[in-house]
C-alpha cells in the first residue's frame, strides 16, 4: 500500500508538472545571447518588460505558463527577458526603440528585428503572432523590404500597414500610408473601399490624399455621415500634433514632423472649432524647440485671456507641465500663475488633481520640499475622492 501511495504521488506530481510548463528564459548578457542565437541558428524571443507593467505580469502568469505556448517557444526560440529600467535594459530599450510595455521582439543572430508584438493578448493570438517570426516575409520588417523595393500593390501595402498598426508604429504607418494613398488616382479615393482603408490607416496630414479628403469633407459627410467623418479629421490632426511634439522633443524624424506642421497650418488656415488649439499647440512646440520661452509664455498668457479658446484649462495645464519639464527655472512662476488663474475658475475634480500634481512638480524643482509634500498629499487625497465618486483621474506626471 505504501509503495502504491508513493507511486500515485509521483504520478500526480509528474502530471501536475506536465500541465505547468512555462517559457524558459536564458540569462546572459546581450552580446552572449546574440552569439548563441547565431551559433544555434535561432531567433531570439526578447521580452521587454518593466517591474510596474501590469499587462507584462498578466502575460507572464497567464500566457507564458500555457503548455502550448511553452512548448512552441522553448522548442523554437532562444528566450530572453530584460527589465527595461535595470542593467542592460535602458541601453537595449533605446537601441530597439521600445516605447510601450509589454513589447515582444523577435531578433536574429545579427541583432536585427524580424518581428515585433506590442501589448497583451490571448495565448492563441500570441502563438499566431510568434509564428510570423518564422516567416519574415509576413512581418512588418519583411513587408517593408517588399514595399520599399517598389511593390505598392494594395495587398502588400495593407498587409504592411496592418503589421505596423499591431506593432504600434504609428509614425511609420503614416509614412507608408502617404506613399500608398498618394499613389491612387483622385477619382478612386472617394470610393467606399478606399475611404474605409483611409479611416483605418491614413493618419498623415502631409499626404496629398488626406488634403483631398479634407477638401471634400462636405461630400464625405453627406455620403458616409458626419458622425464618422468629423472625428476622423479631428483625431488625425490631434495625433499628428502629438507626433510632431514627440519628434521635436526626441530630435528624431524632424523632416516628416516639419512636413506635418506645414500641412496642418495650410489645411487649418480656415476656421474650425479645433483650428485654434491645434495651431497654437504647433506654435508652442516650435517655441519650446527653439528655446524661445518668453514667446511660449506670452502665447499661453494670450490663451488664458481668450474666453473662446476650446478646452482652455486642459491646454494651459499641458503647457505649464512643458515649462516645468524643459524651461529654465526663471519660467516656473509663470506656470504657478496659470495654476492660480485656473483655480479661481472653480475647476472640476479632475482639473484640481492636475493642478496639485503641477504644483508638486514645480515646488520639487525649486527645492521647496515641504510645499511639494503638501501638494503630493493633496493630489493623493483628491485621487481617493475621485475613486470614491467613480470619476476618472489623470495620469501622474513624472517629477
Amino acid at each position: 500500500m505504501k509503495k502504491l501511495f508513493i507511486g500515485l504521488t509521483c504520478l500526480a506530481a509528474l502530471s501536475a508538472s506536465a500541465q505547468n510548463r512555462e517559457i524558459a528564459f536564458k540569462e546572459a548578457d546581450w552580446k552572449t545571447q546574440l552569439a548563441v542565437a547565431k551559433k544555434e541558428n535561432k531567433i531570439i524571443f526578447f521580452d521587454a518588460y518593466t517591474s510596474w507593467c501590469g499587462p507584462c505580469k498578466v502575460m507572464a502568469k497567464q500566457v507564458f505558463t500555457k503548455d502550448s505556448v511553452a512548448d512552441l517557444f522553448n522548442n523554437t526560440f532562444l528566450n530572453v527577458k530584460y527589465d527595461m529600467e535595470k542593467g542592460e535594459g535602458p541601453a537595449l530599450k533605446d537601441k530597439y526603440e521600445v516605447s510601450a510595455f509589454p513589447t515582444y521582439l523577435f531578433i536574429n543572430g545579427d541583432g536585427e528585428i524580424v518581428h515585433k508584438i506590442v501589448g497583451s493578448m490571448s495565448a492563441s493570438e500570441f502563438m499566431q503572432e510568434a509564428g510570423k517570426a518564422l516567416k519574415p516575409e509576413s512581418t512588418a520588417f519583411g513587408l517593408a523590404k517588399k514595399f520599399n523595393n517598389g511593390d505598392h500593390s494594395e495587398a502588400t501595402a495593407v498587409a504592411y500597414l496592418e503589421a505596423l498598426e499591431k506593432a504600434y508604429e504609428a509614425d511609420k504607418m503614416g509614412i507608408v500610408a502617404k506613399v500608398y494613398f498618394d499613389g491612387l488616382p483622385a477619382s478612386a479615393l472617394m470610393e467606399e473601399h478606399n475611404w474605409n482603408l483611409a479611416l483605418k490607416y491614413l493618419n498623415n496630414p502631409s499626404s496629398q490624399a488626406f488634403a483631398y479628403f479634407y477638401a471634400n469633407k462636405g461630400k464625405l459627410e453627406s455620403t458616409y455621415g458626419a458622425e464618422k467623418v468629423n472625428p476622423y479629421f479631428r483625431n488625425t490632426f490631434s495625433m499628428a500634433v502629438y507626433s510632431v511634439k514627440r519628434a521635436y522633443e526626441k530630435k528624431t524624424g524632424l523632416k516628416e514632423a516639419k512636413e506635418k506642421v506645414a500641412a496642418i497650418r495650410k489645411i487649418l488656415s480656415g476656421s474650425t472649432n479645433y483650428s485654434k488649439p491645434m495651431l497654437t499647440q504647433l506654435d508652442l512646440i516650435e517655441f519650446a524647440a527653439a528655446g524661445q520661452w518668453d514667446k511660449f509664455t506670452s502665447r499661453v498668457d494670450a490663451v488664458s485671456n481668450d474666453n473662446d479658446f476650446s478646452l482652455k484649462n486642459y491646454f494651459i495645464i499641458g503647457a505649464a507641465n512643458d515649462v516645468v519639464t524643459s524651461a529654465p527655472a526663471a519660467q516656473y512662476p509663470n506656470a504657478l500663475k496659470w495654476a492660480a488663474q485656473i483655480e479661481k475658475s472653480n475647476p472640476d475634480l479632475f482639473t484640481s488633481i492636475q493642478l496639485a500634481d503641477l504644483r508638486k512638480r514645480i515646488f520639487k524643482k525649486q527645492g521647496k520640499t515641504t510645499e511639494a509634500e503638501v501638494m503630493a498629499t493633496k493630489a493623493q487625497d483628491l485621487r481617493k475622492e475621485a475613486m470614491q465618486k467613480g470619476k476618472m483621474t489623470p495620469p501622474m506626471m513624472k517629477d
